[in-house]
């Protein structure tokens, strides 16, 4: 399990949430998260990633794996830490941190 898919299905499965239910309860298309689940589609945007987490009640440790695999396959900086840094007021502690 290395993909944000394989992530998603094993997780949705683990919940016993059937597709139609879980497109539902994020707000999207069952059309569009079968896209998802079969890799079809790239990873959502991060709206929708914070309503799966959410809908999911992922733990701090599912949150980082979930948020890392997305990063990966879209090159990006991972949600939970791209929201720190757009919610923070302060950049200097960011700066620090960084340093770490």
């Amino acid at each position: 399990m290395n993909t944000f898919s394989d992530f998603l299905k094993r997780e949705m499965t683990r919940n016993k949430y059937s597709q139609n239910k879980f497109a539902k309860e994020i707000g999207v298309s069952s059309y569009y998260l079968g896209q998802l689940i079969k890799g079809e589609k790239r990873p959502p945007s991060r709206e929708i990633q914070n309503k799966i987490v959410e809908t999911l009640n992922f733990n701090e440790t599912q949150k980082g794996k979930f948020y890392d695999l997305i990063a990966k396959e879209k090159n990006d900086i991972p949600s939970d830490i791209y929201n720190e840094i757009k919610e923070s007021n302060n950049w200097n502690e960011i700066r620090k941190k960084l340093k770490e």
